[in-house]
């Protein structure tokens, strides 16, 4: 792969070592005689055994020989593009690996380091070229594969990428290209393949008695919600290394997304107790307190963290929300604007100071630190979509959907801003339907657990006569928000104009039962929806 050059450096000599004594098709060669095709293996296999142990200068003077007798050899013009290539002149390299593949054209290796080579001078039209040749010749190579794969996935063409990844692993299994197909499969939103390939890259691992050190592989699981399998990864990386606070702290995460905040809690009290008392530990311990219900027990750990790094403004931002979610937002007001003293260029604390005082009541000096966020940062996604529902909020549609627009164009992957678009469009009477019904769609695709995206997909499909996939929608929404008022409602009436008469009732029974307490539950779960914004980009 051109990204793993030790590994490419290798796969170059093997094919070099076959190159140098079994290549005798060379004009130059045929017309050597024996004694100079002699003298010449011989001084290759020298040349490649000083590449190998790093001697690149009697590598290069080996070759210069070389090259003066048989400037037409193979193996000597990719030897000399490796030495080239080891040395970093990637121009000199291309011109020798360029030789080879003219003089080989047969030679599936020498279009695979001609490829490499242009790859890493970001050519990647004709790195695909030469790969695409080198496969036409041999259909199996892995490092071909992995090679065009790479460029693929550098180009945004995820089934593309994860076809090629697929093939080469099962020509030859590989930790780093089954960790690479878990991704691209997260990246595809296929959680059943990211889980399936996590499960191969396990079983690999185990089988190959191999010991992940990094945590990164375990924080993307994380964040595309494979949390028993992050925990896997991360589990195994602290057995190795108990020191790892970064795999500590991932961790504690891990056990949160799986509602196992008693074992997130104890992992994280343990670390402290044997003497891991870092500014980490400590703020992940807040966020676990959090999650259980105990603020009284988050606000001191939280504040802990900033006691032992002032410096860092997101602990600074993250105590204001603490403070804003136990509902003490003038508290936070007065510490976010200490905070703003002391961080004039932090984004984050900016916005949070407008998260306090849009809770407080105070929208114009909200608006005013939400824009100052943006000011530092144009694309912060969490003030973008404050502004959009201030503005909502005043009844300036228009305006919040512009703002939404320019959170997506950050984030387009994002549902819950899909959804708040769409709920948004929906309330601007010249808003295109076809539109509002993508962003619906599209919201639901990633993240099916929205109520509010079903809700209003099925209210589009009721007006357009779509009764049975109406229903379907409202009751989709229903199971994920089932004391919803509205949902029973509309389903119930879905039911009724599909002659469905008896389910309507019963449903409607229920509506009325529910909608007595429910009169300004959807604004407030609209609200709800904005600020989990804030807690995924902190």
């Amino acid at each position: 792969m051109v990204c793993r050059q030790k590994k490419n450096t290798k796969i170059l000599i093997a094919a070099l070592v076959f190159l140098c004594f079994c290549q005798t098709d060379n004009p130059a060669q045929k017309k050597s005689s024996p004694v100079d095709t002699e003298k010449i293996e011989k001084l290759l296999a020298e040349s490649a055994l000083a590449l190998q142990i790093g001697n690149l200068n009697r590598a290069k003077t080996i070759l210069q020989k070389v090259l003066t007798i048989a400037p037409r050899n193979v193996a000597a013009n990719t030897l000399a593009g490796a030495v080239a290539d080891k040395e970093n002149n990637l121009a000199e390299a291309e011109k020798y690996f360029a030789a080879a593949a003219r003089l080989a054209p047969n030679s599936p290796d020498t279009h695979n380091n001609y490829g490499a080579i242009l790859a890493r001078q970001n050519r990647p039209v004709e790195a695909a070229r030469e790969f695409s040749a080198s496969l036409k010749l041999n259909p199996n190579q892995p490092s071909s594969l992995t090679n065009l794969a790479q460029l693929r996935l550098a180009e945004n063409d995820l089934a593309a990428a994860r076809e090629l990844f697929a093939k080469a692993k099962t020509i030859a299994p590989d930790g780093e290209i089954l960790r690479v197909l878990v991704s691209i499969s997260l990246r595809l939103n296929d959680k059943e393949a990211a889980r399936r390939n996590f499960q191969e890259y396990s079983e690999f691992i185990k089988k190959n008695d191999l010991s992940p050190t990094d945590p990164t592989f375990g924080e993307e699981l994380l964040t595309g919600g494979l949390y028993a399998e992050a925990q896997q990864e991360l589990e195994l990386i602290l057995k190795n290394s108990s020191e790892n606070k970064t795999a500590l702290v991932l961790l504690a995460r891990a056990f949160l997304g799986q509602k196992n905040i008693r074992a997130a809690g104890k992992l994280l009290e343990s670390a402290i107790a044997n003497g891991a008392a870092d500014s980490r530990i400590y703020a992940a311990l807040a966020e676990v307190y959090q999650a259980g219900g105990f603020l009284e027990n988050a606000i001191p750990a939280l504040r802990l963290a900033v006691e032992k790094e002032p410096a860092n403004d997101f602990y600074q931002a993250r105590y204001g929300l603490l403070l804003i979610d136990s509902k003490a937002p003038a508290a936070a007001v007065i510490r976010m604007t200490e905070a703003a003293g002391k961080f004039p260029r932090s984004a984050k604390i900016n916005f949070v100071l407008g998260v306090a005082l849009f809770i407080d009541g105070k929208s114009v000096e909200a608006e005013a630190a939400f824009e100052r966020a943006l000011k530092i940062e144009p694309n912060f996604v969490p003030s973008l979509a404050y502004l959009a529902t201030l503005y909502a909020e005043r009844g300036q549609f228009a305006e919040a959907a512009t703002f939404f627009e320019r959170a997506l164009k950050t984030e387009e992957s994002t549902a819950v801003l899909h959804y708040l678009l769409a709920d948004t469009l929906l309330k601007i009477q010249t808003s295109d339907v076809a539109r509002i019904q993508k962003h619906l769609e599209r919201a639901i695709e990633l993240d099916k657990s929205i109520a509010g995206a079903h809700l209003a997909l099925g209210q589009l499909l009721a007006r357009s006569g779509n009764w049975t996939n109406a229903i379907a929608e409202f009751e989709q929404a229903i199971v994920f928000a089932p004391e919803s008022a509205e949902a029973h409602y509309q389903l119930g009436r879905a039911l009724a104009r599909a002659k469905r008469t008896e389910e309507s009732k019963t449903v409607l029974e229920k509506f009325k039962r529910l909608s007595e307490t429910q009169a300004t539950k959807r604004e407030t779960e609209r609200k709800d929806l904005v600020r989990r914004l804030a807690d995924v980009r902190f």
